[in-house]
């Protein structure tokens, strides 16, 4: 059981590193902006993105953005960040890997 424990710990604690790659740090011109579905996006992945903020240089909140649109996307992100946060993490890490 241990064992076990002290996988599942290696595994959050490097995919936790993998992520600390935010797309929020993402340099975004005035004609694209991020909007709803981005801000969703970021939401998801926020708490991880704090958790790297300790120890790396990366922003979990996109400036500029397209307003309250997405403020809603990230506020609905943050809201679903606990039971899919770790499921989005995961494919960020895949997309910056094999993207």
């Amino acid at each position: 059981m241990q064992t076990v424990v002290v996988r599942l710990t290696l595994v959050a604690a490097s995919a936790l590193l993998l992520v600390s790659c935010s797309f929020a740090t993402a340099g975004y011109s005035g004609y694209d902006l991020p909007g709803f579905f981005m801000g969703i996006w970021h939401g998801l992945l926020a708490p991880w993105s704090l958790i790297a903020r300790l120890f790396l240089e990366v922003r979990m909140y996109a400036c500029p953005n397209a307003g309250w649109v997405y403020d809603l996307g990230f506020l609905i992100g943050v809201f679903f960040s606990l039971p899919f946060g770790w499921f989005c993490a995961l494919i960020a890490v895949a997309v910056h890997f094999l993207g």
